[in-house]
């Protein structure tokens, strides 16, 4: 992907959190990545509280690192908590656009469990880790190029829905681009990393969800969810959401949906999301 290596000499990636990197030397140790994350306290309420979360729905309280793991898996677990440490190194600091930006991140990852869950596709983890991620680059974006947030603002805002295209012009990369390198260097799956990838190019995200591949299957769930939360509105004050507008058919088409039929299932979510914050 020549977008994602023509960046990379000039938008250095964050390091990678010494705890991951701890869990990462575990490798398929479940008692010592249960042992790494309870010595993290910060770090175990977190996870424990997003695995407890009632979205997940799981028939019983985890109360432990140790129960998280056995009950959960490896795979699991690490996706949940790579997401949550972005909170403290991505999404740290007192810049406004990174605490919206995480408050967004989270609000579209509950939205994708529950879009997950209500259609069947994709796992739940997964599709929780990629809306975590998926808006990381512009973090990075942020805080490594001076006047990013007008730049991302104009590119909602422009009627192409052209947005990695937009900032590709304007900056030299995109942030799905950087979204995709991080999560590879965290060492999220190939699934997610194209899917951050191509999530802001149209006719990259038709083709990718009419592959109906793993990463297609995110990409379906993420677009969703982005539109459900009403993201432009959050991001750039755009009423409109000019990329829907784009790839709406096709994924009405992938869904089997008309769009009366997919209102009403943004509804049901909406409700959904509603009984969870009561």
């Amino acid at each position: 992907m020549a977008e994602t290596e023509s960046a990379a000499p000039s938008v250095p990636l964050p390091e990678i959190p010494p705890v991951l990197l701890e869990i990462k030397d575990a490798k398929n140790d479940l008692n010592a990545i249960a042992q790494i994350i309870t010595q993290h306290p910060e770090l175990y309420k977190e996870v424990l509280a997003t695995i407890n979360a009632p979205y997940f729905s799981l028939v019983r309280e985890i109360k432990s690192a140790e129960e998280a793991v056995r009950m959960l898996g490896m795979h699991r677990i690490v996706n949940l908590t790579t997401g949550r440490l972005l909170r403290t190194t991505i999404f740290a600091g007192k810049d406004k656009l990174l605490s919206v930006l995480w408050k967004t991140s989270l609000k579209v990852a509950v939205i994708s469990v529950l879009i997950s869950k209500e259609l069947d596709i994709a796992a739940t983890d997964e599709s929780y880790t990629t809306a975590i991620f998926h808006n990381a680059g512009m973090a990075i974006l942020n805080q490594t190029c001076k006047g990013y947030p007008k730049v991302i603002k104009a590119a909602y805002f422009d009627e192409t829905g052209q947005i990695s295209e937009h900032e590709r012009q304007h900056l030299g990369t995109s942030h799905a681009a950087m979204g995709a390198q991080l999560s590879a260097s965290w060492g999220l799956s190939g699934a997610i990393g194209k899917c951050i990838h191509v999530h802001h190019d149209p006719d990259k995200i038709i083709t990718q969800i009419e592959k109906k591949d793993e990463a297609g299957e995110l990409l379906l769930v993420l677009k969703i969810a982005e539109q459900i939360a009403r993201l432009p509105g959050y991001l750039a004050q755009c009423v409109n959401n000019h990329e829907w507008e784009i790839i709406k058919d096709p994924i009405f088409d992938e869904l089997k949906m008309t769009e009366g039929m997919y209102r009403r299932f943004e509804v049901g979510i909406k409700k959904k999301m509603s009984e969870i914050k009561s």
